[in-house]
C-alpha cells in the first residue's frame, strides 16, 4: 500500500523513515506472528494478489492498535 519515505528529523539527528497506514499495519501483523506462533503472516489484501500455489491457513481475526476493525491474516505454510 501507499506510504511516505524520506528523511525526517532535525539537522542534528536525521534518519530515513517510511511511514503511513500500510507501514503501521505491517508492524502490527508482524507482532501477531508471536501470538499465532507462525513465521509468516499475510493480510487479506495481499492474499488476493498471491499466487494460488501458496498454502495458506486462515488465522483468527485480531484487533490491533490503530486499526478500527479486526485484521484477517493467513499463515503461509508452503
Amino acid at each position: 500500500g501507499p506510504g511516505l519515505a524520506g528523511l525526517v528529523g532535525s539537522r542534528e539527528r536525521m534518519e530515513y523513515a517510511f511511514v503511513g497506514r500500510t507501514v503501521n499495519l505491517a508492524a502490527r501483523v508482524q507482532t501477531l506472528t508471536r501470538l499465532h506462533k507462525v513465521d509468516i503472516l499475510i493480510t487479506e489484501a495481499l492474499r488476493e494478489h498471491l499466487d494460488p500455489r501458496f498454502v495458506l491457513v486462515p488465522m483468527p481475526a485480531e484487533m490491533v492498535r490503530g486499526i478500527d476493525e479486526p485484521v484477517v491474516t493467513y499463515a503461509v505454510r508452503e
